[in-house]
């Protein structure tokens, strides 16, 4: 019988053999994110995308990703952008793990007719992947802000929030009045016009009015409080035209001027710019792609009206006057249009000191 003796392990032996090395380069995790429950799909290197997981808890998901740090040199986690915020982000951030955030895009799901979380929670990874491995197309990054940026964004959303509902509860009224032979009211609500209204108008409608009219006068004294606070917020001097309440919006939506290098890539987040069908020596534009902010396109339109009011020297309108003087409605809404996408690249010159506004034909007013 022949028998084989084993060395007993010493002590660096059994040190080594304690610490555990990293089995994998990359480990690659697309999660779709719910409020009761997390999907998610892991990719190692090059490898395939693996089935997706459930988890039933963000803590349980967190736990899943700390675990992944002991196989891979590096952890990389992405997730959409959607009502949960960026707390997941945060955390993950806390615990020094890489995490990136992309904007939801469903247009393949919805060209083949399928939409799981599991085909999400792939998807992702896969989206991610390629993203890691140089394509830059692969998804679209959100710029996640910082908890006084994110703060600041939803005192001037809310204060939108406000003036769409007064809007909607006053077309209420209107679609009443309509229905039963009346023209509509502008601002039916107030007191002098409800006191108008209510001598001109049958019993009946006037008692069902009076229902929306204190939630309308509610509104506007939170709207007026809103705009009051957004307005202390801007300080020192600024363009006529450009109000305070718009100047604060606009950076509370930008969250950082400096983030953007060039004139195209601010124009591109107000998504302003022209949309295009070339091929070969031909080039077909067409109009905006609006990919960008709504709410920085609604703050701009708006902005340029004041402009074309209160600043006729600006050069973008010394451009379009002969348009802007004309009788064609759709030229002018396509002379503002090219305003505001020469407006907004015009305040990120400002605030970043590349101009002043005398150059740009600007009248300053102080705060």
């Amino acid at each position: 019988m022949n028998y084989k003796l084993k060395a007993a392990p010493t002590a660096v032996s059994k040190e080594q053999n304690s610490q555990k090395q990293p089995k994998a380069n990359r480990i690659v995790i697309g999660v779709d994110a719910h409020l009761k429950s997390y999907q998610a799909a892991r990719k190692i290197d090059n490898g395939a995308v693996g089935v997706a997981q459930t988890f039933r808890s963000k803590e349980a998901l967190l736990l899943y990703v700390e675990q992944q740090r002991e196989q891979a040199k590096e952890v990389v986690v992405l997730y959409e952008a959607g009502p949960l915020g960026f707390r997941l982000y945060r955390e993950l951030k806390a615990s020094e793990i890489e995490c990136l955030v992309c904007a939801p895009r469903s247009g393949e799901q919805k060209r083949k007719r399928r939409k799981t979380n599991t085909i999400d929670a792939r998807t992702l990874t896969s989206d991610l992947s390629n993203y890691l491995n140089g394509n830059e197309q692969a998804l679209q990054r959100v710029r996640v802000p910082t908890p006084a940026q994110e703060q600041a964004r939803v005192q001037s959303r809310q204060q939108d929030a406000l003036v769409e509902q007064r809007k909607r509860i006053g077309a209420i009224g209107n679609a009443l009045l309509l229905s039963q032979g009346y023209t509509s009211w502008s601002n039916w609500w107030r007191p002098k016009a409800f006191e108008r209204l209510s001598k001109e108008v049958a019993g009946w409608i006037v008692k069902h009015l009076e229902r929306w009219v204190g939630i309308l006068r509610e509104l506007d004294q939170q709207i007026q409080h809103a705009k009051a606070e957004l307005s202390q917020q801007w300080q020192g001097p600024r363009p006529k035209g450009m109000g305070a309440v718009s100047l604060v919006q606009l950076k509370a939506e930008v969250l950082d001027w400096n983030l953007y290098s060039t004139r195209r890539k601010i124009g591109c987040l107000a998504g302003m710019v022209p949309s295009e069908w070339s091929t070969g020596e031909g080039q077909r534009l067409g109009a905006i792609t609006k990919v960008g902010l709504p709410a920085l396109r609604r703050i701009i339109t708006e902005m340029v009206w004041r402009m074309i009011l209160f600043q006729p020297e600006y050069k973008a309108v010394q451009k379009w006057r002969q348009v802007l003087e004309g009788s064609n409605r759709g030229l002018k809404k396509k002379a503002v249009v090219a305003i505001g996408r020469q407006l907004i690249v015009d305040i990120w010159r400002l605030q970043t000191g590349r101009i002043c506004a005398q150059e740009l034909g600007l009248i300053m007013i102080e705060a």
